[in-house]
């Protein structure tokens, strides 16, 4: 006589596969959500440190502040004649990360100290009067991947005149995830804060 498994014993077998598919599921799941967000976390440090560092070499080096615009997005340096320009650029919605932008507008040589003038009063609030002058080529110091980039939340140049010494820069911006980050992840990552006061030499 040949014995079978029973409707309740295959029911059983059933039963116990499907709870362990489901808790191996669920660790594989969290698992990679938590991979996902350590590397999401590592870029936004990665590019954060980047900045900074690029940053504090070139304005400590500088011999002085130009500019900083209305807004105080926008700070220009000067150093030995040649101008570097940094710029907080917000992001637009669906469509393109916040990013920073690094760019060495060149000043005319005309010898007209009104063209000179006009130059400096522009530098720091006309994109495009300076950006594209002598094919000067704009830099992005972030990842701007609308997937595994970065986005710039918000950014800030502030000037702290001393007395007796010379300027100090304050930088203050914030990354967050690319507007196109996995939404599960993304939801559990807030902006990181970077922050550094540099004071030229």
């Amino acid at each position: 006589m040949k014995k079978g498994f029973t409707l309740v014993e295959i029911l059983v077998v059933i039963s116990v596969l499907s709870v362990a598919g489901v808790i191996i599921l669920t660790i594989f799941t969290r698992t990679l959500k938590g991979n996902n967000k350590a590397q999401i976390l590592s870029v936004i440090k990665q590019n954060g440190q980047a900045v900074l560092e690029n940053m504090d070499k070139t304005i400590r080096g500088a011999d002085n502040v130009v500019c900083i615009s209305p807004d105080n997005k926008t700070l220009v340096v000067a150093q030995g004649g040649i101008y570097t320009r940094y710029r907080f650029v917000a992001p637009i919605p669906d469509t393109a990360n916040g990013l920073i932008q690094q760019a060495n507008p060149i000043q005319p040589d005309t010898g007209d100290n009104s063209d000179i003038k006009l130059f400096k009063d522009n530098v720091c609030t006309d994109p495009m009067g300076t950006d594209t002058q002598g094919g000067n080529l704009i830099n992005i110091l972030t990842d701007t991947d609308l997937q595994s980039g970065v986005s710039v939340e918000n950014g800030s140049f502030n000037k702290n005149p001393q007395s007796g010494f010379k300027d100090t820069i304050t930088i203050n911006f914030q990354l967050a995830h690319a507007l196109k980050a996995p939404p599960a992840v993304a939801g559990q990552i807030d902006p990181v804060t970077f922050q550094t006061t540099i004071q030229l030499r």
